[in-house]
């Protein structure tokens, strides 16, 4: 009974947590046409992201590995599919690579890229975490 009840409190508040990452870039977003503060704030970064983290060597070797993530989400989907549980997270975590992979391709037109694919590598991080652990509880429990 605890453990369900844990579960089913813990579950959706990791998932909130997982995805305030891309909210608050949309929040952003939408913030920088109305306020110039914001619109400011976002130029700052933007400069000193593309001069630190996002230069152009740093994306390609981001975007090779989100390639090899996605890869490696559907081999994983097309020979561990005995449950749903494992399906879901698989297909999530592949769909959330190939989101990233686009967003480094062809999104930097935005005003918050950057936290955008900084939310995106966060949502990645911890649906990693979650197949790894739930690949654990299952090779443990056999």
């Amino acid at each position: 009974m605890i453990k369900a009840m844990k579960t089913f409190f813990f579950y959706p508040l990791l998932t909130m947590l997982q995805f305030s990452g891309i909210i608050l870039a949309i929040v952003l977003e939408n913030l920088s046409a109305k306020k110039m503060g914001v619109a400011r704030y976002l130029i700052f970064k933007k400069q000193q992201f593309e001069s630190s983290y996002f230069t152009p060597q740093l994306t390609l070797i981001y975007t090779i590995i989100l390639g090899i993530g996605a890869i490696t989400c559907l081999l994983l989907l097309l020979t561990k599919r005995k449950s749903w549980r494992k399906i879901i997270m698989l297909i999530i975590a592949a769909v959330a690579n190939i989101i990233g992979i686009i967003f480094m391709q062809f999104s930097a037109d935005l005003e918050a890229y950057h936290f955008f694919i900084i939310g995106m590598f966060v949502v990645i991080a911890v649906q990693y975490v979650w197949i790894m652990k739930f690949f654990r509880q299952q090779s443990i429990a056999t």
